[in-house]
């Protein structure tokens, strides 16, 4: 069946609209998710159907980015002469309890010929502020067949729970929008370059890490929030906020500070945050810092050994109320380099601190940041460590 020039001719610009947000919702291609084979899944036993779908419409062609079904179908079959592309065209939910004996289908390739299709019902699914029609969630089955009120009213709400898991990808990148606006900037910092990542483990990361010019002054830290995701991630914003508000105080007057106004939320969350935190002066090379449970930082020195800087206090969230914080030194020599890491990059290795070693054996084989955190960002591809990474590098030419 062939939709007339009419209706071809009003569905154009929303199929131009329609791939232009697919596109940008970036839920094309790729693997399986289980987020939409959760509610295939459901939608095909609910029915007892033989097949359930979530189909996305591009322009001309269909892309399958869910099935249950014995038979597999796709990737992308054409839009046209499709029960998806007639469900785009109208309004509500399109139910056919049998094709064969309904004209507006029965010439339809997949009921002329395999799958045979007799039963179709499918809803329409919308995303974007426009409600744009961009795919459906649908059944077939080769028997004919009907859905009472209830059955609909089902079949709606599973729609309705795509849509949001579709709007859910949106929201995303919107958050890591957000995020990317707050990664430190770069510093000219003539003698020194300073570099860095973060790759979290979900969408939000509970690492945090910032650098800044304060005077002659190069101010550095790294922390790390207990566990991952949105909860992380939201303690990791409230650290942060709270610790740029310091200002020029000195490192150990950071830390101290940090703690009386965050510790009492990482308490109630039951949670904890290492950090280290440190004030370079470039003049001299000279850095003073506050180690908060963290200590995951190597310092590369230029004759080829290597120092492991120790914490000796509590996170953040754990450290006894009132006692005081240990302040340490360090000598940045020049052609000395400062590697400062959160957890995630132990699990790049063998989980211990001998990964340290492993990762200043990476850069002292290609000593340029960009470079350098490519092949970090490498190790973490083929290596999953399952955790938040951060890596910052501090280096003295």
């Amino acid at each position: 069946m062939h939709l007339d020039s009419d209706v071809s001719d009003r569905a154009a610009p929303d199929a131009v609209r329609r791939a232009a947000l697919l596109a940008a919702l970036d839920v094309v291609e790729g693997g399986a998710e289980e987020r939409f084979e959760r509610i295939t899944r459901i939608a095909r036993e609910a029915f007892g159907v033989s097949g359930s779908f979530l189909n996305l419409a591009r322009e001309t062609d269909v892309f399958i980015k869910s099935q249950q079904s014995d038979t597999v179908f796709g990737p992308t079959i054409p839009l046209q002469d499709t029960f998806c592309g007639r469900t785009l065209t109208v309004e509500g939910p399109v139910v056919v309890p049998d094709a064969r004996a309904d004209v507006r289908y029965a010439d339809m390739p997949m009921v002329v010929d395999d799958p045979n299709v007799r039963f179709y019902a499918g809803v329409p699914l919308r995303a974007g502020e426009d409600d744009v029609k961009v795919g459906t969630l649908c059944l077939i089955d080769p028997q004919p067949r009907t859905l009472d009120p209830d059955d609909l009213a089902l079949l709606q709400e599973l729609g309705v729970w795509a849509e949001r898991e579709l709007a859910a990808g949106a929201d995303e990148d919107r958050l890591r929008s957000v995020l990317a606006g707050l990664e430190p900037s770069a510093v000219d910092l003539p003698g020194y370059r300073v570099g860095g990542m973060s790759k979290p483990h979900g969408v939000v990361s509970g690492d945090f890490h910032d650098w800044h010019l304060d005077g002659d002054s190069l101010v550095v830290t790294v922390a790390d929030v207990m566990g991952k995701g949105m909860s992380a991630g939201l303690l990791a914003a409230t650290i942060r906020g709270a610790l740029l508000a310091r200002g020029t105080a000195s490192s150990g007057d950071v830390v101290a500070a940090l703690e009386a106004q965050v510790g009492p939320d990482l308490s109630r969350a039951e949670s904890f945050a290492t950090m280290f935190h440190g004030r370079l002066t470039t003049a001299t090379g000279r850095m003073e810092f506050t180690d908060a449970g963290h200590g995951l930082a190597i310092q590369l020195h230029a004759d080829g050994t290597e120092s492991v800087l120790r914490s000796y206090d509590l996170p953040i969230g754990l450290h006894p109320v009132g006692a005081a914080r240990v302040t340490g030194t360090l000598e940045l020599e020049q052609g000395d380099v400062l590697l400062l890491v959160s957890d995630g990059a132990l699990e790049l290795w063998d989980s211990t601190l001998a990964s340290l070693g492993a990762l200043g054996a990476m850069w002292r084989d290609a000593p340029d940041i960009d470079v350098f955190l490519g092949r970090v960002r490498a190790r973490a591809a083929s290596h999953d460590p399952g955790d938040d990474l951060t890596v910052v590098v501090v280096a003295r030419d």
